[in-house]
């Protein structure tokens, strides 16, 4: 592909910290998979020197694949490609303890539906229901087991990924906390905001006590003195206060930063996300360049229009300065951008289907070096606010219609029709219902069975 000239400089500032402001569909993948290249061409630097995050195992598994194609494509076979981390901050976080502390050595990592489970078996124990429930106007309440333990569970987490003067907290709060982390502790247990929290913490400068660092503290400092040389993080503009934490302690000896987001596709906020990381990382690192990739491949004129006029209307003194621009090759014409109100949901499910099934075979070029094909089912995505609250009306539109479709984001499996399909087999081994009830279920589900088969 044709790099321009900025996409040229961001591959090529290797010798300082690099600050890469990546508007959508500018091609930064592209950009970071050749800046990893030209990092490996550098004396003495090798793959086991250089640490890439993403914000998704999906996103690492793109990344990953790009950069061995270039690589191969630049230098050939190179020796510990495999040594070359790309992947979430969370995984590398958990093979760095577990390869370098030997208390973590035997701990299982528990998914967040076992950390509640966890909570709740060990109510007191993980400080639950000694924890109080403050609302304003009414007298506190301990938090109740299953009841308050997914409301607990976040709080536990947002107190160790946030930033928070734990000195001001209440000291039941504070207590419910040191309670819990010594619950995994104890029971060498590991959860998500642990693993992030135990790995900023320790390769940081122990505290001025007089007193001799502990062993872990000492190795995991070493490992990173020594190894990390070269730290590449995209999706920059959603990391929280202990991801920034943890960057900070990987480059404290001297290792070079590489940055790579966009303030304006901030959306995990909600979750502790500071946008202020990105904002503030040429007054953090003065020394650091920027280079801005404004250039939109992906989306038509039209498109990279209106969300430049949207994000534009931002207070100016809260977002970086950029103006994104459309490259694509895709063509518009007035009309392909709507903005529609609907009486009713039906309403607005029936005019989606008939939209769909009016553009099925419409030609589409993917690449302007490819011709155009046909577009197909696969092609179209409809976006709710709530998946299980808003999507019944248009999934019922388009299973009347035969339009075939994936759910995804639903909470509410168990009444999907064909997880209820599949319980009438039990239902039947338990004879609760008949052979018929099975067939009708199944045809009901509309999975490509027929009544016959």
């Amino acid at each position: 592909m044709q790099l321009t000239s900025n996409q040229l400089a961001a591959i090529d500032t290797v010798d300082r910290h690099l600050g890469i402001v990546a508007c959508a569909g500018s091609g930064k993948t592209e950009v970071i998979a050749r800046r990893v290249a030209k990092l490996l061409r550098l004396p003495g630097v090798e793959p086991r020197h250089i640490v890439a995050f993403t914000f998704t195992d999906r996103a690492a598994g793109e990344l990953k694949q790009r950069i061995v194609s270039r690589v191969r494509e630049e230098l050939g076979d190179v020796r510990g490609l495999a040594e070359l981390f790309v992947g979430t901050m969370h995984g590398y976080a958990l093979s760095m303890l577990q390869s370098q502390v030997p208390e973590t050595f035997k701990c299982t990592v528990l998914s967040d539906v076992q950390a509640r489970v966890l909570i709740d078996r060990n109510s007191r124990a993980s400080g639950l229901t000694t924890t109080q429930i403050r609302t304003k106007g009414k007298p506190t309440r301990p938090m109740k087991r299953y009841v308050n333990s997914r409301l607990y569970q976040r709080i536990l987490g947002m107190l160790r990924e946030d930033k928070i003067d734990q000195h001001k907290l209440p000291s039941d709060v504070l207590d419910g906390l040191n309670s819990y982390r010594a619950l995994l502790q104890r029971l060498h247990y590991l959860d998500y905001s642990e693993i992030l929290r135990l790995a900023a913490d320790l390769p940081l400068p122990p505290p001025s006590t007089g007193g001799p660092a502990t062993e872990p503290v000492v190795n995991l400092r070493a490992h990173v003195r020594d190894t990390v040389r070269y730290v590449v993080v995209d999706e920059y503009q959603d990391t929280n206060p202990v991801q920034e934490q943890l960057i900070t302690g990987l480059i404290q000896f001297g290792a070079n930063l590489c940055v790579v987001g966009d303030d304006d596709q901030t959306i995990y906020q909600w979750r502790g996300s500071a946008v202020n990381n990105i904002l503030t990382f040429t007054t953090r690192h003065r020394s650091a360049k920027t280079v801005t990739l404004n250039e939109n491949f992906r989306s038509s004129k039209a498109v990279v229009d209106l969300a430049r006029r949207a994000v534009e209307g931002i207070d100016p003194l809260r977002r970086l300065s950029k103006s994104m621009i459309a490259s694509g090759h895709q063509s518009y014409d007035r009309g392909d951008l709507l903005a529609l109100s609907f009486g009713t949901p039906q309403e607005e499910a029936t005019w989606i289907c008939d939209r769909i099934e009016w553009m099925i075979g419409l030609p589409f070029t993917d690449r302007a070096d490819t011709p155009p094909r046909g577009l197909a089912y696969s092609d179209f995505a409809v976006l709710f606010r709530s998946v299980s609250g808003d999507a019944d009306p248009l999934v019922t539109e388009m299973r009347a219609r035969g339009i075939r479709y994936i759910i995804k984001g639903l909470s509410r499996l168990f009444q999907t029709p064909e997880v209820q399909a599949a319980k009438t087999c039990f239902d039947y081994i338990a004879g609760a219902v008949d052979g018929d009830a099975v067939v009708t279920a199944w045809t009901d589900a509309r999975l490509g069975l027929r009544e016959e088969a």
